[in-house]
């Protein structure tokens, strides 16, 4: 649908930018997507088509509680890719 955009996605590439390069795991941009990937498939969508809906996202995403939420499983994915990357 043209105009719809889930702004979960970008949130959690933020969030995976802010930690990975922290740690000792690939850096590669297949790893990178397949903890994007986990992390989505956890995390509900924020679906917005407008400024607005934009607007309350990035203030609902900066919250505490959805901070830490989207945090620990950013770090969970991270920690289940980096351990069993999966290269082809």
């Amino acid at each position: 649908m043209k105009g719809l955009s889930n702004l979960m996605e970008e949130t959690v590439l933020h969030k995976i930018d802010q930690i990975w390069q922290e740690t000792d795991y690939c850096k590669c941009d297949k790893c990178k997507m397949d903890i994007a990937a986990y992390a989505l498939n956890r995390l509900p969508p924020r679906y917005v088509q407008s400024k607005e809906g934009e607007m309350l996202h990035k203030f609902d995403a900066s919250t505490t509680q959805m901070d830490v939420e989207i945090t620990a499983v950013v770090c969970k994915a991270i920690q289940v890719v980096g351990e069993d990357p999966h290269k082809s």
